[in-house]
Parts: C-alpha cells; structure tokens; sequence
C-alpha cells in the first residue's frame, strides 16, 4: 500500500486510510481513505503514522502586482469612489478568490469627471491598471483609450448595452447611457 517515496502520486490518489494515518498538509479523507489533493511526492512518518504530500510545483496564489491590467465588476459606488471586485489578471489567468478594487474619481480619467455615475454603475466589468504598490484592497485606474467599462447592463431592463460612439445604447428600451469606455468594450 505504500508509495516507493521517490513515486508521484496524482490528485485523488489513494494513499492509505485514516485508521493507519494522520492526514497532513495537501492530502483529505474521503469515506475513511486518505487521498492525495495535489501533485506531489507523498510522505510517510510511520514511527508518528502521519502521511503527507509535497507538492511537485508550489501552489502560490494568483495575486494583483503594480501595473498589471484587471477585469473587475463594479459592486458599490460611493460619492468618490466605486468598489470593484477583481476577478482577472490579464494574462495570468482567473483569481480563485477576488480581490477588492477601489477605482477613486480622480483615477478614471485623464480629463475631469464631474460625477462618478458618468463613468461606471454598478454590475459593470471594466478593464483597469493596478496603481497600487500595496494590497488588498488594491487601487486602480482606467486612465487611457484601452481601459474602463468593457461589458455593461440597461439599468432599467438589464439587457446588455450595445456601444453607439461614445455612448451605450440598449436594444430594448432605447435607453442612451454614458460610461468611461474602453476601446474594447464588448457589444457593438
């Protein structure tokens, strides 16, 4: 039953059962079977009857760095400031747990804004810079053509908003919204 010690075990691997066993880090029992929960080389303590995994590839969180590029859906927006919940590193992949964004007025443009409402409204995903050094909650800006809203829903029938210019238009009920778009927003 037990593993050469130089053998790989794979995820859902059966490594012994919790009557012989401790189980440790990166294993998880299952009707009474101790099973592997990552890709790695399993360890056996018989004098402490402990059994273990070291994972083959170390298994670090995907976490937002200065200047990379985020999806992030806006969850509340205050007088200054909207909350967003980051969900995307552009080209590192989707976040197991999102992070908290704080997109400030100040940071959505390189013009003025008079009212954050003229930018984003809640349940829009926009695409957005990291300016933050230091995080969570990491601040972010959509400065620039490439970034701001890049999917957004009719606030009054919830259908997704078509892009006419540089406003949004809805299919719907004829409803004309303005944002702070990206040069990719989704829906022409």
């Amino acid at each position: 039953m037990f593993k050469n010690l130089e053998e790989v075990s794979v995820p859902g691997e059966i490594l012994g059962v919790i009557e012989e066993f401790v189980p440790r880090e990166n294993v998880y029992v299952i009707d009474g079977f101790i099973k592997s929960l990552v890709l790695g080389i399993p360890s056996y303590n018989l004098k402490e009857h402990i059994v273990s995994v070291r994972p083959l590839k170390e298994n670090k969180p995907l976490v937002p760095k200065f200047n990379d590029i985020v999806y992030s859906q806006v969850v509340r927006i205050k007088e200054n400031a909207a909350f967003t919940s980051i969900f995307e590193i552009e080209g590192r992949g989707c976040l197991q747990v999102p992070f908290t964004g704080i997109l400030h007025i100040s940071q959505i443009s390189s013009t003025y804004v008079k009212s954050i409402y003229d930018a984003v409204r809640i349940g829009d995903v926009i695409r957005a810079k990291v300016v933050s050094r230091k995080g969570p909650p990491f601040h972010i800006s959509t400065r620039g053509k490439d970034m701001g809203v890049v999917y957004a829903l009719c606030p009054l029938c919830v259908k997704p908003l078509k892009r006419r210019g540089v406003h949004l238009l809805c299919p719907s009920c004829k409803r004309v919204s303005k944002r702070k778009l990206s040069e990719l927003y989704a829906l022409r």
